[in-house]
């Protein structure tokens, strides 16, 4: 059964969805997301601020769906590049993926995660099923690693994914409380945290 076609109104909609998401990207990026008011948005998209309201309940909503889908990729790709073994290995080379996101753009990555973290709404539903997909990818990979002997048999795959998601927050968090954004030097701090942990 073949997929019922979108109405020219719905293509419409998304596109003018679309518009909108562009141009916050870039302004973002050019004046800053404080500088980026709503009405400002809808003057350089060429919108109506109530259009801008109907696809987004406020700014921070705005905010994330900009960034979320670059964010999905990154992640995406992290996991289909995976080592195929070396349960720390595998996770440091998903957070680097990640932490250089963060570290291309300190000033910005810390407006990002202070609007998103207590998000309501629909945004905030599919950033939260984002970080429980996240998390279900890493305790599958600790969950092969005891698998495969390399932790051992009576590894609590549920504690050790909330202890790394613990780690890997705190981690960043305090990353982008520095003047700079080192990866490498944020890397070897969790990689010392995770090792502890599961007594690597």
């Amino acid at each position: 059964m073949s997929a019922k076609k979108k109405t020219h109104r719905q293509l419409q909609k998304e596109n003018t969805k679309q518009l909108i998401l562009n141009t916050a990207y870039q302004m973002f990026g050019e004046k800053g997301y404080s500088e980026t008011t709503m009405r400002l948005l809808a003057e350089r998209a060429g919108v109506g601020l109530g259009t801008i309201f109907k696809h987004f309940s406020d700014k921070p909503s705005l905010l994330v769906e900009a960034y979320q889908e670059d964010l999905g990729k990154i992640i995406s790709e992290a996991f289909k590049t995976i080592p195929e073994a070396g349960i720390q290995d595998q996770l440091i080379h998903v957070t680097r993926k990640i932490y250089n996101f963060y570290a291309s753009n300190r000033a910005f990555s810390r407006t990002l995660i202070k609007e998103s973290l207590f998000l309501d709404g629909e945004h905030g539903k599919v950033l939260d099923a984002q970080l429980i997909a996240f998390l279900e990818k890493v305790g599958m990979f600790i969950a092969a690693a005891v698998k495969r002997g390399e932790l051992p048999p009576e590894t609590d795959v549920f504690y050790a994914v909330q202890a790394f998601g613990a780690f890997y927050f705190s981690v960043l968090v305090m990353a982008l409380k520095k003047p700079t954004f080192n990866t490498e030097e944020e890397l070897k701090i969790l990689g010392n945290l995770i090792k502890n942990y599961l007594n690597l």
